[in-house]
C-alpha cells in the first residue's frame, strides 16, 4: 500500500537560484519527509538552468505558473503578460490605482496554479506569492509566509503598489499558519505597524556549513600591508554604500584593494572607475560567482562590507545574506548601524567596524582602526558564536519547530 505523504507547496515569481531562502525551505521540507513542489515564473535561460543544476539532485518538482522566457512562451501570451504589467505600473504610478499586476505579471495564474496542486500547506515567499497566499486562504487554504524584506516599505518607486502590499502583510501577519522574518528587528518593525501580537519567528540569511567545505575560516589572518576588502550583490549598482566607500579612502592611508563581485549595471562600473583617483588603493572587478562558489572566493579576502542603508525601512532593519556570510568566512565586517546589523554586532564587538551611512570619514578612521587591530580578531570565537546563533543548522531548528507545530 502506497503511503501518501504530505504536500507542500512553496509558491514565488523569482527563479529558484536567485531566491535561497525559498529554496532552503524547500530542501527543509523535502529532508523532513514531504512532498515538495516549487511553482514560481521563469523569465530567464539561463536563471532556469542554474535552477535545475541547483535542484540536481533534490526530490522536488519545479514548475511554472508562467514562462516568459523569449523563444520558449507563446509569443501573443508573452506580449500580453508584458503589456499588461506594464499599463499596471503606469496606472500605480500614474492615478494609484492598485492591483495586483503593478505587483507581477501573472498572480491570479499562481492562485489558479497552487489550487490545481491540491497541496496540504502552502509557503508564500516574495510580493506576488503573498498575494496569491492571501487568495488562498479566503478560498481555505493553509500558507505560512516568510518576510525576507518588508515588501511595503522596500524599493519605494511610484508605481510600486505600497497599499496593496501593506494589505497583504497585515493579512498574512493575521491569517498565516506561521510567518518568519530576515532579523529581530524587522519582527518587532511588523507587528508594531500593524499592531499584531501573534509571534513572527526569526530565520537569518545563513548559509550551510557545507558551502565552505575545507575552507579553514578559524585562522587568524596576517597583519598584511593592504587590506583587502570585498563586496558582493547580485546585481552592482548607485545608492548601495560604495560611492560613499570611494569618497572615504582619500582619507585612508593604508593601501587597500577594493574588489567587487557581480554584475554591474549598465555604465556603472565605468563610473566607480572614473571617480577612482586613487594610485595607492586598487580596484578590482569580478564578475558574478555562483551562489555555492561564494563562500570559498570571500573567504580569501580581510574585511567585509555590509554598508546598507537607513532608508527605506527595509533595509535599515533587515540582516542581508551578505553581512553572514562575511561572519562566516571568516572575515571581519565594516558595516553601517542600521537596527538590523546593529542586531548582528551585538554579538561580534571586535569584528563587526560599525559606520553610519554617508560619513566617509568615519568609514576611514574604522578601516585604518582595523589596519591596526584587525590580524589579532580571535577567528575561533567568531565561530563559535556565529554556529551557536546564527548558523543555517540552528536557522533550521527554528524553521522545523513552526513546521512540525503547523502542518
Amino acid at each position: 500500500m502506497e503511503i501518501i505523504r504530505t504536500k507542500v507547496c512553496l509558491l514565488s515569481d523569482h527563479h529558484v537560484c536567485i531566491n535561497p531562502r525559498l529554496w532552503k525551505e524547500a530542501f527543509l521540507y523535502e529532508k523532513l519527509g514531504y512532498n515538495v513542489t516549487i511553482l514560481t515564473m521563469w523569465q530567464s535561460a539561463d536563471l532556469l538552468q542554474r535552477d535545475k543544476e541547483l535542484l540536481k539532485g533534490h526530490a522536488i518538482d519545479y514548475k511554472t505558473y508562467l514562462n516568459l522566457i523569449p523563444g520558449e512562451a507563446n509569443s501573443v501570451s508573452r506580449f500580453f503578460y508584458r503589456a499588461r504589467r506594464r499599463l499596471a505600473s503606469e496606472l500605480q504610478k500614474r492615478v494609484k490605482m492598485s492591483s495586483p499586476w503593478a505587483i507581477s505579471h501573472a498572480p491570479e495564474l499562481l492562485v489558479k496554479k497552487a489550487v490545481e496542486e491540491k497541496a496540504n500547506h502552502y509557503s508564500a515567499h516574495l510580493e506576488a506569492a503573498f498575494w496569491a497566499g492571501r487568495e488562498l486562504i479566503k478560498n481555505g487554504k493553509r500558507v505560512s509566509f516568510d518576510f525576507e524584506d518588508w515588501y511595503s516599505r522596500d524599493y519605494l518607486t511610484a508605481d510600486r503598489a505600497v497599499n496593496l502590499l501593506a494589505a497583504t502583510e497585515a493579512f498574512a501577519l493575521q491569517h498565516g499558519v506561521f510567518c518568519t522574518a530576515a532579523s529581530r528587528s524587522m519582527a518587532s518593525a511588523l507587528q508594531d505597524a500593524y499592531k499584531i501580537t501573534k509571534p513572527v519567528t526569526v530565520v537569518y540569511n545563513s548559509f550551510p556549513d557545507e558551502e565552505l567545505m575545507d575552507v579553514d575560516v578559524t585562522s587568524s589572518k596576517s597583519k598584511s600591508a593592504t587590506i583587502r576588502m570585498v563586496w558582493t550583490s547580485r546585481t552592482v549598482g548607485p545608492q548601495r554604500g560604495l560611492e560613499t566607500l570611494v569618497a572615504a579612502l582619500q582619507f585612508v592611508q593604508t593601501p587597500v584593494e577594493l574588489h567587487i563581485i557581480g554584475k554591474c549595471a549598465a555604465g556603472y562600473e565605468e563610473v566607480l572607475r572614473t571617480n577612482w583617483k586613487y594610485s595607492n588603493h586598487q580596484l578590482v572587478f569580478h564578475g558574478f560567482v555562483l551562489h555555492d562558489e561564494l563562500l570559498p572566493a570571500i573567504a580569501t579576502y580581510d574585511l567585509g562590507l555590509a554598508i546598507e542603508q537607513y532608508e527605506p525601512d527595509s533595509r535599515n532593519t533587515t540582516v542581508t545574506n551578505k553581512i553572514l556570510q562575511y561572519l562566516h568566512a571568516g572575515l571581519a565586517v565594516l558595516a553601517t548601524d542600521t537596527k538590523g546589523q546593529q542586531e548582528i554586532a551585538s554579538h561580534f564587538p571586535d569584528a563587526v567596524y560599525l559606520v553610519k551611512p554617508n560619513e566617509p570619514e568615519q568609514w576611514a578612521q574604522q578601516i585604518e582602526r582595523f589596519a591596526k587591530q584587525g590580524f589579532t580578531i580571535n577567528k575561533q570565537q567568531q565561530q563559535t558564536i556565529y554556529q551557536q546563533y546564527f548558523s543555517w543548522a540552528v536557522q533550521e531548528q527554528q524553521l522545523k519547530q513552526l513546521i512540525t507545530n503547523a502542518i
